[in-house]
Order: structure tokens, then sequence, then C-alpha cells
């Protein structure tokens, strides 16, 4: 049966600003009179949005693209979007014939046109000057009772080893006056939980001599039906004890401080790019602790960048085991063409994915020696509605656990509607996960 006129079937990859850029391209859909569908084969347009950052994430999107490549029809129409295309452009159209269109980050808002006319060559690319905003039609499919909110887009920063600002373009920040219109629209929906995202969210604000990060949470802390807000990707280099106090006195901001550090040792962090050295990110991190000993702090590894021998990484371990993150991720150095990285020697793949196990499996014993203490606290849990591995338990998230890097609260009894802030009694701790049951 031939696929109905209209209607699409939208894939997201990538991060939360990817996502939040899909719920846009979706909403511009709906909104020109198309409908979504659940499977491939019920599309006229089949939506791929893409991640294009480190080259795991290039592969998965290009299988992706084969994977619904090979089931398409001559009535059926194949778009990529997102900064696979806006990273290789030209090259990606000659690679992938497969695809009917291929729109670049600056072209999404005029996704509905380039559909009417397609531009020549099936390639529509521009460099990245536009940003959706408050006023242009998204489609949630977070939820329910929290979003993401993109306060901007592109960075400012120049790190050695990443691609983000050829993808993405200069940092772009979207005004205050549309940041809390946008706000208000989310909650008047039933959103509790703000998550603010961005590529540089330390630095918003700074491009238009404005508000910064700091005045936006104060205004979005006086929105009525906000109640959790969480600012993620806090840029070490940028991060001041102006906004550190902003984040632990400003009400309803969690304190949760994402503190994507990178590495430790020094001769790493030049290599890097990076302008703080191993002893000023101790102290910071330190500092965070004496000031909200409560606090959660997560940070992001990258082991096996150029620059780290077995020394460098016994004091990424011994920086990791002191410091004790609440949350933790790593990663796997993966040399990107055209970064200044991608021109130094690094440690070979296999030592870098070792140096990943070894990292984690520490953070695992510290996450469970970190959990532990909550057994038989009562904490709010935001209710997020059956858990997505069983229909036997319902799954939300407490106040320090943000959404899709975090773990969960596992609820194995009571009830309360989706979407809202319930108390919940902690009955077990895991390595990541906590059991809870509601009051």
């Amino acid at each position: 049966m031939a696929p109905l006129s209209k209607t699409y079937y939208l894939l997201n990859l990538g991060c939360a600003k990817n996502l939040v850029e899909g719920e846009h391209l979706a909403g511009l859909l709906l909104a020109g009179g198309w409908q979504a569908v659940a499977e491939p084969g019920q599309a006229e347009v089949l939506l791929l949005n893409t991640c294009g950052f480190i080259q795991p994430a290039v592969e998965e999107a290009i299988e992706a693209a084969l994977d619904l490549s090979e089931s398409k029809t001559p009535a059926q129409r194949l778009v990529v979007a997102g900064c696979l295309v806006g990273r290789y452009g030209k090259k990606l159209a000659a690679s992938l014939p497969e695809a009917d269109l291929l729109l670049a980050p600056g072209e999404a808002p005029r996704l509905l046109e380039h559909l009417a006319s397609p531009p020549p060559g099936r390639l529509a690319i521009s460099p990245p000057r536009s940003l959706f905003g408050g006023a242009d039609p998204r489609a949630l499919s977070t939820g329910p009772g929290w979003a993401y909110l993109r306060v901007s887009d592109g960075c400012a920063q120049s790190c050695a080893f990443c691609t983000i600002p050829h993808i993405r373009g200069p940092l772009r920040s979207r005004p205050l006056d549309d940041l809390l219109a946008e706000a208000e629209s989310l909650a008047a929906l039933g959103v509790r939980e703000l998550n603010l995202v961005a590529q540089d969210l330390t630095s918003y604000g700074r491009d238009l001599g404005g508000p910064g990060l700091a005045e936006l949470l104060a205004a979005l802390s006086n929105i009525d039906g906000i109640e959790w807000l969480r600012p993620l990707y806090l840029h070490p280099d940028l991060i001041d004890d102006n906004l550190i106090a902003a984040i632990l006195g400003t009400p309803k901001v969690a304190p949760y401080f994402d503190l994507p550090l990178q590495h430790v040792a020094d001769p790493v962090l030049s290599a890097m790019g990076r302008r703080r050295g191993g002893a000023e990110l101790g102290s910071l991190v330190a500092g965070i602790r004496k000031a909200a000993p409560r606090a959660v702090l997560r940070t992001t590894l990258l082991v096996g960048h150029p620059g780290e021998g077995p020394a460098e990484f016994a004091a990424l371990k011994e920086f990791v085991a002191a410091m004790e993150f609440d949350r933790l991720g790593v990663f796997p150095y993966s040399p990107e063409a055209g970064t200044r990285s991608a021109r130094l020697k690094a440690p070979p793949p296999q030592t870098a994915q070792k140096r990943a196990g070894q990292i984690m499996e520490l953070q695992r014993r510290i996450s469970r020696r970190r959990l532990a203490p909550l057994l038989d606290q009562t904490l709010p849990v935001l209710v997020l509605g059956p858990h997505p591995d069983s229909d036997l338990v319902w799954a939300g998230r407490a106040l320090g656990q943000a959404p899709e890097v975090d773990g969960m609260v596992i609820i194995t009894e009571g009830a309360a509607q989706p979407g809202s802030i319930a108390p919940c009694r902690i009955t077990a701790t895991h390595d990541y996960d906590l059991e809870g049951a509601l009051a």
C-alpha cells in the first residue's frame, strides 16, 4: 500500500539540542498540514535528523540513512537533515544518492519550502545564522512534565578536538524575552521541569551584550508552573563565582553542576586548547563541594586524547577517585578531520577504549557509594509514567537526575499523575538507579 499523502516519519539522532531541532522540524510539518506516522512504511517523507559531531555518530547516521533507504519506495522521499549535512555538505550529497533532500542546520527553518521546491543538487546548505525561536512551531517529544529549553546555538570556544564551531557556527543567543515567552508556553502545556541546553550554555547572552545565564535563570524562576530548572553543559573555563552563586541561590534552580572537564592533566588540557589547568579545575570542584556539599556534580571526560600517556591517565584516575563525582560520562577520543587535535599523535584506539572502561568501573563504585545514603529518604520525584523496559513498574527522576544521561527512580509502589512532582520514599539504591515508593 502506498504511503498516505503529507505524512512523515521522524528519526532523531544525537544530543538534546538536536532533539529540540527535530521537534521544531516536526512542528513545521504539523503546522503545514502534515501528519506524523509511527512506521516508515506509512510515510510520504522519511525525515532523519542527524548528528555529525564524532566519527561514531557519523557512522550511526549514515547507517540509519541506508536502513531507511532500503525499504523506500518511489512514492517516498528521504530527507537527511542536521549536523551530518552541515559537516560534510557536497561530499555527503555525492556519497548518499539515496537521499532526496539534504538539509544543513542553517536551512532547517526552510524545510517546507525545500520540500515544495527542492534545491539544485538536492543539497540545501548555508552558513548557520538562524535558529528556531519561541514563535516557531514545536512538537514536544519528551515529557510528560519536562522539556528542553534551547537557549542558543553555535559556540564561541575553540577546543582543539571539537567540530561544533565548524558545523554550528558562532554563538547565537536567543533574546531573553523570546526564551521567557517559550517557557511560559511550555508551562501552560504542563511542563514542570526545564533543562537548559546549548552548545555553549555558559556563554549565553555574551554575543547580545545583554543578560547572561544567571539573569536568565532568575527570570525563568518567576514563571508560574515551572518548578525545576537545570542548566546543562557548563564550560569549566567560563564558570565563575557569580554563576555558582546564582545556581545555588536562585529559587527553582537545581543544585546541579554539569562541568565537562574532559581531563585534568595539564599536557592534555593544553593539547585540547583548554585555558584552565588541572589545579584550577580541582579548586573549582572543591569550591562547589564546600559551598554546597549536597549539590550534584556531573562531568564528562575524554580519554586517549593526544598528550595522554600512562602518567596523565593515572592522574585522571586519581582525580576521579578523589573528587567522587555524582555522575560521570567518559568517551574514547575520536580524531576528527579538520580539528587541531587530529594533527597530533594520540594513543591507539584500543588503549582509549580500555582506559574508558577503567574510569567507568571506578565511577560505578563511586556512584553506588554516593547513592547509598539516600536510602529511606523521601525525595520529590518527577513521575514519568510506565518504565521504558517494564510494564510492572513506573519511572521517575529526582531533582539530582538529569534526563537521558543520569539514572532514574524506579517506582515500585504508589501512583501519581504522570508529569507531576510527588514525594517518593527511597527503598533501595543501586549503581546508578534508585527504587522508591510514592507517598
